[in-house]
């Protein structure tokens, strides 16, 4: 089974920096655009099925996907975004200005960093893991699965897939609209691509 993990296409908050989360915003025009040169190039994938978080932003890039690909996309809840809690509508600036011990712990510390009523640790773990399980319950080996989600989601997806411990933050960082692949069908997962965004750039 081949994994193709595509982040969501531009919204204005992630312009603004200001922190997602659960909370549900939509494409800008940007990104828009974005998830119509992402469906170009993933129409020469073959996809076979199109999973996504119903969360705005990701439905509305599968959606654009989707239509190139012949594909309705799968929309699962276990696919949102990590839900960060207090901080959330926040921009960075305004993080550092109101909460600046706060801050300073989220951005500079190797491990998770717990932030007031966010979705613990654990819970994304588990609600990631469920959804990997029942994907392999689902579609054969050779299979090549499109998921549209978020970059909190996709960096621990990954971070699962290779292993990662629990606590660590992720050493990712992935783009709007880029893709990463991840094969599955040996005997362990090998990441063929990794926030790839050749695609958003004129030739």
């Amino acid at each position: 089974m081949h994994l193709i993990l595509i982040r969501h296409g531009e919204t204005d908050w992630n312009n603004e920096r200001r922190i997602q989360g659960h909370t549900d915003t939509p494409l800008n025009l940007c990104g828009i655009e974005q998830a119509h040169k992402l469906a170009f190039r993933l129409v020469e994938e073959k996809l076979d099925t199109l999973y996504a978080s119903p969360l705005s932003r990701a439905r509305m890039t599968a959606e654009i996907i989707g239509q190139k690909c012949g594909l309705v996309p799968i929309l699962d809840e276990r696919l949102k975004e990590k839900g960060l809690g207090d901080f959330e509508g926040l921009t960075a600036e305004e993080l550092q200005e109101r909460h600046p011990e706060l801050y300073h712990g989220w951005v500079n510390s190797k491990e998770h960093f717990p932030l007031p009523n966010e979705e613990p640790l654990i819970a994304l773990h588990e609600r990631i893991q469920a959804f990997l399980a029942d994907l392999h319950a689902a579609h054969p080996n050779g299979s090549q699965i499109g998921i549209v989600s978020h970059g909190g989601t996709v960096g621990t997806l990954v971070g699962m897939l290779i292993g990662l411990e629990l606590n660590r933050r992720s050493p990712f960082w992935f783009d709007n609209a880029s893709v990463t692949q991840v094969d599955l069908s040996g005997s362990r997962p090998r990441i063929r691509l990794l926030n790839d965004t050749c695609h958003l750039h004129d030739k």
